[in-house]
């Protein structure tokens, strides 16, 4: 999927969704370009996210790259599986809005402050930050939060 139709094809789903959780749309479609590869290596048919299963999810067993102590390292790991991408995009929002490492940090920041304090917790990239605001500046993604 080229860059243009994957931010076509999520765009107004998360549009619809993230403005009642008062996120950022922006960063949702950047991350999960990030996370997916612009859709090209999506886990299931809507795991854009890459989000790892919990207990009791439904999910499957993907070969991914993690920083452990500043160096990449392959592992197995278990993602969730989603039925359709609202359900995933609707899992991404209650993520950051009632996960509890998350909360004190989704309200009243500025954009830049959310992706520089969201990404240190999300993921093991150390540029994982700077990825997603460099994505949502060359993408012109701000445009989808009003």
């Amino acid at each position: 999927m080229t860059p243009e139709k994957f931010i076509d094809w999520l765009a107004p789903v998360a549009q619809r969704i993230c403005p009642r959780y008062k996120l950022y749309t922006s960063v949702c479609i950047a991350q999960a370009a990030m996370e997916s590869g612009w859709g090209r290596h999506t886990i299931g048919d809507y795991n854009i996210f890459g989000r790892k299963a919990a207990a009791g999810d439904l999910f499957t067993e993907v070969r991914t790259q993690e920083y452990y102590d500043g160096e990449l390292v392959s592992v197995v790991d278990k993602f969730k599986l989603y039925g359709s991408l609202e359900e995933a995009v609707e899992d991404w929002c209650l993520l950051l809005t009632q996960e509890p490492v998350y909360v004190e940090h989704v309200d009243n920041t500025s954009l830049e402050t959310f992706v520089q304090t969201m990404a240190s917790i999300y993921a093991t990239n150390p540029d994982y930050a700077y990825d997603i605001l460099a994505t949502i500046a060359a993408s012109q993604l701000t445009q989808y939060d009003e």
